[in-house]
């Protein structure tokens, strides 16, 4: 998923256009060491301007699909297009354009795994937050906090099939020695 302005005449941004009309388009994360580069990439400007050139950003190709990538973004996606959402504003500079996709490719830098995981503290991603003004996330802000329930459920949060499909696994498992317990009591009595 992506957000894009529209300029003050009510033009949607390229990359808006593109994902709509290719059916395709590319999520590179913006980090606090490419956000020079993300307010560039930001200006409205026409179709004939290549923005990696403007941002002094380097391409990679995609694998799968027909788009360029940031190659120092150290998480990028490829999405097949699904749908925008159109959020008006009080003037048409307000309005916004969300672009969401499936994912169908990922490419992580091993620059950025800890234990298996995405280490965020070492991606520092940063947000806009409205106005002129961002965060960006560190090391030292990044916590830890397990929601109470269903391990299923939880997995399922995190986005761990393997972990889902060993919960099940198990509860199969639990489930046919309870039937086999209560199939040998039965036949005692």
């Amino acid at each position: 998923m992506f957000a894009a302005n529209e300029n003050s005449s009510g033009t949607r941004k390229d990359s808006v256009v593109n994902a709509e009309t290719t059916g395709v388009f590319g999520w590179n994360v913006a980090t606090w060491d490419l956000r020079e580069a993300v307010n560039a990439s930001a200006e409205l400007l026409g179709p004939e301007v290549d923005e990696f050139e403007k941002a002094d950003l380097e391409k990679e190709e995609a694998k799968l699909i027909g788009v360029s990538l940031v190659k120092k973004s150290p998480v990028r996606f490829e999405c097949s297009y699904y749908t925008t959402l159109r959020l008006p504003g009080s003037s048409p500079s307000g309005s916004t354009n969300i672009v969401i996709g499936r994912v169908i490719a990922v490419h992580i830098s091993d620059s950025v795994i800890t234990n298996g995981k995405v280490d965020i503290g070492k991606v520092q991603p940063i947000a806009r937050c409205g106005y002129y003004e961002y965060a960006v996330i560190r090391s030292d802000a990044v916590f830890e906090m397990i929601i109470p329930g269903d391990q299923k459920n939880l997995a399922g949060l995190e986005g761990n099939a393997g972990q889902i499909k060993a919960l099940e696994d198990k509860e199969a498992d639990d489930a046919a020695i309870k039937s086999l317990t209560n199939d040998s009591k039965a036949q005692k009595n």
